[in-house]
């Protein structure tokens, strides 16, 4: 390994694993970088309410009504033989949907929700900002570096006396991906503001991963079948979307009317 090779950039601690690539030229995806902080974001309120021991039967069954309230399909669930709570995975479009609409007054005071309420909808507002490409490269940095300052908000006054405030998290619990978003991702949009930062977005992708997975279970035997009738999986998720994509370019789907569900009632004598 030669010097070059083995070089470690201004503030890494580490050399970078492909050097022929630049490391401007390592976009972050505005997709994940939502997904990510989202998830951290949740997992803090709900550690929040098992350290207080109030993570129980009644708040999880307000935190599915109010995720029903908007639309999201939500459950809880007692993994097998432990103590531990899984949650349902939600796609993309539901945890931004969380993001903005969710009120965490639900589980929390008033006070508390509302400074919760304060960083998810702030932190909704920088993922459309980011989306834009209209958005300002320094507007942005401004308005990531005031949300990472919301999230660090310190507690006020000495613990369990009256004038005690609790403030949000800790410098400990600041991830990559909030590193990001702070630190990289408005130099990203300066540099690519031509195109916008959305255009680097994985989110066709991840619907096209999504749409095929969906394929496999709903569409396929799963590479099953005996004889003539087992085909590959891929193949038969090849052809469904191969005879959809003709369908849809010979707009053979607006030829033919839907058929109609027609509902017989039954007498009551």
């Amino acid at each position: 390994m030669d010097n070059h090779s083995s070089a470690k950039p201004p503030g890494h601690i580490k050399p970078p694993l492909l050097h022929v690539i630049p490391l401007n030229h390592y976009v972050p995806d505005e997709l994940h970088v939502m997904l990510r902080i989202w998830d951290r974001l949740w997992n803090l309120a709900l550690q929040e309410l098992k350290v207080q021991n109030q993570f129980n039967d009644s708040i999880r069954a307000k935190i599915i009504a109010k995720m029903n309230r908007i639309s999201i399909s939500f459950h809880f669930w007692q993994e097998q033989g432990t103590q531990n709570w899984s949650y349902t995975s939600l796609m993309g479009g539901d945890k931004e949907i969380v993001l903005k609409s969710f009120n965490f007054g639900t589980i929390f005071n008033e006070e508390r929700a509302f400074l919760i309420n304060h960083l998810w909808r702030d932190f909704h507002q920088l993922y459309n900002n980011m989306k834009s490409q209209k958005t300002n490269s320094i507007q942005f940095a401004n308005q990531a570096k005031q949300w990472l300052d919301l999230f660090l908000t310190p507690s006020q006054g000495e613990p369990n006396t009256i004038n005690f405030k609790m403030g949000l998290y800790r410098p400990k619990d600041v991830t990559p991906y909030m590193h990001v978003l702070i630190h990289h991702l408005p130099e990203f949009m300066e540099q690519h503001q031509k195109f916008g930062f959305g255009a680097f977005s994985c989110a066709p992708v991840e619907k096209k991963n999504h749409d095929q997975v969906s394929s496999f279970f709903r569409k396929t035997m799963k590479d099953g079948g005996k004889g003539v009738e087992r085909k590959s999986a891929i193949f038969e998720i090849l052809h469904y979307e191969n005879r959809s994509m003709y369908f849809a370019q010979k707009g053979t789907i607006d030829k033919y009317s839907k058929p109609q569900n027609i509902r017989i009632k039954k007498s009551k004598n």
